[in-house]
């Protein structure tokens, strides 16, 4: 009896003792969270410090916390120019993730340009979560641009249609055009450095994401056009495997003619761009070191003038096959990788719009080069689809001008047949066939998707001919995933809400179950 009661006395004991470290544990937690909000300020700690976010609304009310402009990476600047990134290290104090970052150094010739301030700084990601602890999905989010322009800012790709599901959103910018792609295909400058910074941001994600409710364990990726190509390089590339359970692409995939430089290519183009800067064209590390030294204005302004030189040859500034060494993110053509199965097996989603080649058509028919189409169409169209190389460039050409037009000239009649021509080319073959192949050798599920509605917002402005309807342009789908500054003036319709129910339903379905 004695012994029963010593033993219901030391249970009681052990049991008031749980009770208070219980309660002291939820008076320190309740503290802590005290600690970290500051009032209205929501504050979170990560593995490098302490951040200060700011409170927001999605479009339909629901509380949202963003943490803007963090640094995964320290500033490619100096020494640093041309080189793979570095993580970003500690601060001390709170650092202020409140505002927007500068975007980084850019060249615009056939696309929409928004960017405001252009620094080298600018390896900052943006975090956007509900008020919530759970552990949710992640989507994280690689911006398009031609591998040359864009950045990840709220105005840009606000997470306020989103985030009206349970989802954490992740934007970022990596480095752009030469910043980011340039290349002599050697030892000395590889090339893929914005490729590679991408990497970096997911690798950030899959250490800090939790402080946020986030889920590194269900992490989609998803990008549209160079974004959507990024998606699929990092399905292939070894630096990016373990870091992504889930990958989608919008209107880009890395097997476009437009998404990889050829060999040689780069190396040629690099080498004109040191010339024209007094730089050494070689050794190599001479070369690299010379530009270095120049100012990324300087770099920029040069970079667009041999652009501009050459239109048709203007996307050399994207990703490049690496030779085999250390700390390649991609080293055999993709294709090759594909049917090496040697790839992240995870399940894959991507898509087109309708008439995504009105991105080419409609600057066209702005421009007009429309007559080098009529007076040399088999060396101009050989040129911009990338297949002057071939020996049958008449036989090829001709073809696909009976096929798409006929005998017809190109006029202000054929801007649908034209727009046909990019679309498919640009966008539908290489999708198909890559899926087709790719769900030969995956051991994940494979889907496509044919994006076809025209709401009374669309992206045709940033493109050039606005005089005629040609459709859901590149990039209209995403009007109903995140928004921009524009899209925010606009007054949506009924139709174009119930469209971002099904494509946000579309993209949290996908996110939670693959």
């Amino acid at each position: 009896m004695f012994i029963l009661n010593l033993l219901d006395t030391t249970s009681i004991l052990i049991v008031l003792a749980s009770a208070m470290i219980a309660v002291a544990f939820v008076w320190f937690a309740t503290l802590l969270h005290v600690a970290r909000s500051y009032g209205s300020e929501p504050h979170v700690e990560i593995r490098q410090g302490i951040l200060k976010g700011s409170t927001h609304k999605t479009w339909s009310g629901q509380t949202f916390l963003a943490f803007q402009s963090i640094p995964y990476a320290e500033p490619p600047v100096g020494n640093r120019r041309f080189q793979p990134p570095v993580p970003g290290k500690s601060w001390r104090g709170v650092f202020d993730a409140t505002k927007p970052h500068a975007a980084c150094p850019q060249v615009s010739i056939f696309l929409y340009n928004n960017s405001a301030s252009e620094s080298e700084d600018c390896l900052f990601l943006n975090v956007y979560t509900p008020n919530t602890t759970d552990l949710l999905p992640v989507v994280f989010f690689i911006h398009g641009g031609g591998f040359m322009c864009d950045d990840s800012n709220m105005d840009m790709y606000g997470p306020h249609i989103l985030l009206d599901r349970d989802i954490v959103l992740v934007t970022f910018n990596y480095r752009l055009g030469a910043f980011g792609f340039l290349s002599l295909e050697d030892e000395a400058l590889p090339g893929n450095n914005g490729l590679k910074d991408q990497s970096l941001a997911l690798r950030w994600v899959k250490d800090n994401i939790r402080s946020f409710g986030g889920n590194p364990d269900s992490v989609t990726i998803f990008g549209n056009s160079a974004g959507g190509a990024s998606v699929y390089y990092h399905v292939l590339s070894p630096l990016s495997k373990g870091l992504f359970h889930a990958a989608i692409s919008s209107s880009g995939i890395a097997t476009s003619t437009w998404a990889l430089t050829r060999k040689g290519v780069a190396r040629e183009f690099c080498r004109k761009l040191a010339d024209r800067l007094n730089c050494p064209v070689s050794p190599s590390q001479t070369t690299v070191k010379c530009l270095q030294a120049v100012s990324f204005g300087e770099i920029s302004k040069e970079v667009l003038k041999l652009l501009l030189s050459d239109l048709e040859h203007s996307m050399l500034l994207t990703p490049i096959i690496e030779p085999k060494l250390p700390g390649a993110f991609i080293s055999d053509h993709p294709v090759d990788v594909i049917r090496s199965g040697k790839f992240s097996h995870v399940p894959y989603m991507t898509g087109i719009t309708t008439n995504d080649g009105a991105l080419l058509s409609a600057r066209m028919y702005s421009n007009p080069p429309t007559r080098s189409l009529n007076e040399d169409f088999e060396d101009t169209v050989s040129t911009i689809f990338y297949y002057e190389n071939l020996t049958t460039i008449q036989n090829v050409s001709k073809e696909i001008r009976k096929f798409y037009v006929q005998d017809k000239p190109f006029d202000h009649n054929t801007k649908a047949d034209l727009t046909d021509i990019g679309t498919d080319v640009f966008f539908y073959y290489p999708a198909r066939a890559t899926i087709e192949l790719h769900a030969k050798y995956s051991t994940q599920p494979v889907y496509f998707y044919l994006f076809g509605y025209r709401g009374s917002y669309t992206h045709l402005s940033d493109y050039g001919d606005t005089s005629y309807n040609y459709g859901v342009v590149h990039s209209d789908d995403i009007v109903y995933l995140l928004s921009d500054a524009q899209l925010a003036l606009h007054n949506s319709t009924t139709t174009d809400i119930q469209m971002r129910t099904v494509m946000t339903t579309l993209i949290d379905n996908f996110a939670k179950r693959g």
